[in-house]
């Protein structure tokens, strides 16, 4: 079966663009061709300090977020940016559903990094300088830092990670 069709949030730009969305799939020509107006074919020279301050996936056709209702409507998309960002906020204003969320977040991602050996590619410093915030349970990543253990949530505008 296809993956529905939607638009994505594919890299943050702290600089000068701040959010740029692009299509989660490929999609024919003609179709393009009907929201490439809307769109910009990003390249690493296009961003201020190249892509130091970029987190995310920013080469590529990507639009700014005034444009994405306009892209999802002519393509005629239903699983809008909007409706899924009002589902988050819904859920996130029941105090009981947000704990849930975030417990379940939780051991999504231990259970990835600790049964997948994931791990994040980029140097640790960079991730922190791009930080929004940055979260030690317990001291747990400090204290077991020589000995590989610990966790460390570092959250980004576009992502939240978890290291072990």
């Amino acid at each position: 079966m296809a993956e529905e069709l939607k638009m994505e949030t594919k890299c943050y730009d702290a600089n000068e663009y701040g959010y740029l969305y692009g299509l989660n799939q490929r999609i024919p020509d003609e179709d393009f061709e009907k929201v490439k107006c809307y769109m910009r074919d990003f390249r690493r020279k296009d961003f201020v300090d190249g892509i130091i301050k970029v987190t995310g996936r920013p080469e590529g056709y990507r639009c700014l977020e005034k444009d994405v209702s306009k892209v999802e409507e002519i393509l005629g998309i239903e699983n809008t940016l909007q409706k899924r960002q009002d589902k988050i906020k819904k859920a996130l204003a029941d105090p009981i559903a947000k704990v849930n969320l975030k417990d379940n977040a939780y051991n999504w991602l231990n259970t990835l990094f600790k049964k997948t050996g994931t791990h994040p590619k980029q140097n640790l410093s960079r991730l922190a300088l791009h930080s929004t915030k940055i979260y030690d349970p317990d001291d747990s990543f400090k204290k077991g830092a020589k000995d590989g253990e610990g966790v460390l949530f570092i959250y980004t505008r576009m992502m939240i990670l978890l290291t072990h």
